[in-house]
């Protein structure tokens, strides 16, 4: 199931990926029915360690099955391509 994006709640937040970028976005704890997004904002979605599911762990370009955090959406990140996952060394609200 996905949801509308302008009809859940975001909450800011900040992510520096293991090549050093920083991205500044929202995140929704629910997967976002794409269509519904602003146009040029990208979704990401976040996935947590097997270890701890209270923390994010990496960001991808597509779609997470296991570990689901939730999704991040953003301006595009263009050293991410379709299917891509970086680590997330830092984060914050």
């Amino acid at each position: 199931m996905t949801f509308d994006y302008n009809k859940e709640h975001k909450t800011s937040m900040s992510l520096v990926l293991e090549n050093g970028i920083s991205v500044e976005g929202e995140f929704i704890d629910l997967r976002i029915t794409v269509d519904t997004l602003p146009k040029g904002k990208q979704w990401y979605q976040i996935r947590h360690s097997d270890d701890d599911g209270s923390e994010p762990a990496s960001l991808k370009r597509g779609c997470v099955v296991v570990n689901f955090f939730g999704t991040f959406i953003c301006d595009p990140i263009d050293e991410m391509k379709d299917g891509d996952e970086l680590e997330i060394t830092e984060w914050g609200w």
